[in-house]
């Protein structure tokens, strides 16, 4: 069990880094091509659906952000999703997103294992979709209501339930199921090649044919 929460930690510290939690953007030596990037991309009608529905997205409201005491990186959040109290969540995206724009409504993974970022007590992570070399957060429409599990098109949809149960990292949900969360060539959130929707419809991003984390 001990190697399982290793691999997780290792995996959720992977998606902050690509926040810019950890380190900064990678330089042109360490990046990619674009071929190489496809060659490496999943096929997503082959997306695990009956391993998403084990990852809990709801929608949340963003009802005060500071900066970190600590870092130049990390933005401190307390996040209303629908709970008897906001949580608090540390998001690395200082140098991407404005704090102005750090309000209203986005989308939090909620049932992930507590962790600490820079010693702030992280109780989930906002998603963000990659945009260039810069990341935006992925907003659901306005209307959306505030503690809505996300659904996926032509499967679940949208709802007020209860959350789901921490995930165990020993079965390695999140590892099997990060690579299809992505935008599709519209800029449409997408679990492999099924879009994401909330009671208000398609979550559309700022982002085509990117990666979300």
């Amino acid at each position: 069990m001990l190697r399982s929460q290793k691999l997780l930690n290792s995996l959720i510290a992977k998606l902050e880094n690509n926040l810019g939690v950890l380190q900064g953007a990678p330089t042109s030596e360490n990046q990619t091509t674009s071929e190489e990037q496809k060659s490496e991309l999943p096929d997503f009608s082959e997306a695990p659906h009956d391993l998403f529905e084990q990852i809990d997205i709801r929608v949340g409201r963003i009802i005060e952000c500071w900066r970190h005491p600590d870092s130049e990186k990390i933005y401190c959040e307390k996040i209303d999703i629908g709970e008897e109290n906001p949580r608090q969540i540390g998001s690395g995206l200082q140098k991407d997103v404005p704090i102005e724009s750090m309000s209203g409504l986005v989308l939090v993974m909620a049932n992930l294992k507590p962790r600490k970022l820079a010693g702030f007590p992280s109780e989930g992570m906002v998603l963000a979709v990659k945009v260039g070399e810069s990341f935006d957060l992925v907003r659901p429409a306005e209307g959306s209501e505030v503690g809505e599990r996300i659904g996926v098109e032509g499967g679940r949809l949208p709802q007020k339930s209860a959350l789901e149960r921490v995930l165990n990292p020993k079965k390695k949900v999140l590892e099997k199921c990060v690579p299809y969360l992505v935008t599709n060539s519209a800029g449409e959130a997408c679990f492999g090649d099924k879009r994401l929707i909330t009671s208000q419809g398609i979550i559309q991003t700022p982002a085509s044919n990117s990666s979300i984390s």
